[in-house]
């Protein structure tokens, strides 16, 4: 989930029909190809963490309980800018604290993650780019023949930024650097895609980016004379998995945050499960992903699985899979935090455990409230999912969804 819930899911669930004859039977979870037997599983905890979230109430002092548990987090978002084909802070404020002209040093997250990086100095940081909302900016970028500058602009933005204002003393615009080269450990990019296909020509820009944001991390590399991290986000329809060929770029990415979740949602026309780690009607499910990016080329050891802190709320409905909902205020995602709250902590509701899909489920028979999630035992379900596959870790969006106890990072390190 990218700022709003994945547009597709209807698409998906017509997928899940589609194939109900055929994979009904289908053994889940399958085995690894052969040529990837000497693959060993890592030990990847990842997390994102939203600057936005500062506004929540979730700040950099409450991931210190958990900064043992991680190995990376990744910060959300720098933004594409297509009118001047620069990377640029989203929430410069939050960021930096750049609207305090009289601040001589870097201040916002920044400041607060190098704290908590030199209280964990294990912590790998990496800035994301793009996102749910703003990579619709990034095929302007390309059409635009703008995509080195913004790569370059994306990769100089991980030492340092150059805060322009109007001085409030005498009006005139002035510059100021702020530094923080001991930060960030290299980018993620989040380049998303609307709908269920991506043309040709934007599977062409897409590799030229990811070419490049690897050819300019590396010069950052040989400047710090340490590693620069590159990871991407990709998004789990198969359409898209096939489209973008990620086999051919593999080479280039550290590793592939998979979002595998968003699988069911508010948009799909009936009840059904956010993240299943198997489906009984259809190969669409992390188990399919995962077997899409594998078929594509991509080795299990450049995969990352992702885990959401989040599930989705159907209202006015029944205790089945497949039933019909209506869209109420309640209806759509919905924190886990919130969700034990008022679901699973109430008396009116009832967990349950589906066995084929290895998530939890609850509902309240008084409201007609339905709620697909992921708890401490389906995350443990997918961590050790991962090493059967023999996956380099999880990856959670995002880190404000967990309870207050941080219970589902938690589940994840044990």
């Amino acid at each position: 989930m990218r700022f709003s819930i994945v547009a597709t899911s209807f698409l998906m669930f017509v997928l899940f029909l589609t194939h109900v004859v055929c994979f009904t039977h289908a053994a889940c979870p399958t085995p690894v190809p052969v040529q990837y037997s000497n693959v060993k599983p890592g030990k990847i905890v990842a997390a994102y963490f939203a600057s936005w979230d500062k506004y929540g109430q979730y700040k950099v002092s409450d991931i210190e309980p958990i900064a043992k548990t991680l190995t990376h987090i990744l910060y959300a978002f720098a933004k594409p800018n297509p009118s001047t084909g620069l990377c640029e802070l989203l929430d410069p404020w939050a960021d930096v604290g750049a609207n305090f002209e009289h601040r001589k040093k870097v201040g916002g997250h920044f400041g607060e993650l190098l704290q908590l990086k030199q209280k964990h100095p294990h912590l790998k940081i990496l800035l994301s780019v793009g996102g749910g909302s703003h990579s619709k900016y990034l095929p302007e970028i390309s059409r635009g023949g703008m995509t080195k500058q913004f790569v370059k602009s994306a990769v100089k933005l991980l030492d340092e930024y150059e805060y322009n204002f109007n001085h409030s003393g005498d009006g005139l615009q002035k510059q100021h650097s702020f530094v923080y080269s001991e930060l960030f450990d290299g980018i993620d990019l989040d380049w998303e895609w609307p709908g269920s296909k991506v043309s040709s020509d934007m599977v062409v820009a897409y590799h030229d980016m990811v070419a490049l944001f690897k050819k300019e991390l590396n010069k950052r590399s040989k400047r710090l004379g340490k590693k620069s991290i590159f990871t991407c986000a990709v998004q789990v329809h198969p359409n898209i998995i096939e489209d973008l060929k990620l086999g051919l770029i593999a080479q280039h990415v550290d590793w592939f945050n998979v979002m595998a979740y968003d699988f069911g949602g508010a948009s799909a026309p009936s009840v059904s499960l956010n993240a299943p780690i198997c489906n009984q009607w259809s190969r669409y499910s992390i188990d399919g992903s995962i077997n899409a990016l594998i078929d594509s080329g991509v080795s299990p050891e450049r995969l990352v699985l992702g885990i959401p802190l989040y599930g989705h709320v159907f209202d006015k409905t029944q205790e089945k899979i497949g039933s019909l909902f209506e869209r109420t205020e309640k209806t759509g995602p919905l924190r886990y935090e919130k969700i034990k709250d008022l679901y699973i902590d109430n008396p009116a509701c009832n967990t349950k455990w589906h066995k084929k899909s290895h998530v939890p489920y609850v509902y309240c028979p008084d409201d007609g409230i339905f709620v697909s999630y992921d708890d401490e035992r389906s995350v443990k379900a997918k961590v050790d999912y991962g090493k059967q596959k023999l996956l380099q870790g999880v990856v959670f969006w995002r880190l404000s969804g967990d309870d207050k106890k941080n219970s589902l990072v938690k589940a994840a390190s044990r």
